[in-house]
């Protein structure tokens, strides 16, 4: 009697690794694996027509359940330099990423991932004005990256930037 019970016991032990171990390649965060790498952004702000320089660069972390971007202005005052956390929440069926940046900030957005060529993060209700980032793929070595922001009901472009691949 105890030895079939042992039996099953293994069975499934051995399924449920078998499967834990499959899932990495299956997780829905690897969908961010294109813009893994260094970035060069040139763009403006289309308000002021002042022109914006930065430098991002994407990375897997734990254990391939995690991409951490870090964003740098480069051009003056480059006073603003961020670290970003995205993951996949399984549950909720969405990516949700926190951004903790240089002026003390840390917001939450949240995305339903890729609709072909374009992401989008939209901010975290308590997120006032509300906010979002546009990431759209021209090809594989060209990104833009749109930050907008909620003015008279609308989103309207805070600042823009045309990214390369380095």
């Amino acid at each position: 009697m105890r030895y079939p019970l042992l039996f099953a016991v293994a069975l499934a032990l051995g399924r449920a690794s078998t499967a834990f171990a499959a899932e990495p390649s299956a997780q829905p965060i690897r969908a961010m694996d294109a813009l893994i790498g260094h970035w060069q952004c040139d763009g403006v702000f289309p308000a002021s027509g002042k022109t914006i320089a930065s430098t991002m660069r994407f990375e897997a972390d734990l254990g391939g359940n995690a991409v951490l971007k870090h964003h740098d202005d480069i051009s003056p005052p480059a006073s603003y330099h961020a670290v970003e956390a995205w993951g996949y929440d399984a549950k909720a069926q969405r990516f949700n990423a926190t951004i903790l940046d240089s002026f003390g900030g840390a917001r939450r957005f949240s995305s339903d991932g890729w609709n072909g060529d374009t992401l989008t993060w939209t901010s975290a209700p308590e997120l006032q004005p509300a906010q979002r980032f546009v990431y759209v793929r021209k090809d594989a070595s060209t990104l833009t990256v749109d930050w907008d922001i909620m003015r008279e009901g609308h989103f309207v472009v805070g600042d823009t930037l045309i990214c390369k691949r380095q």
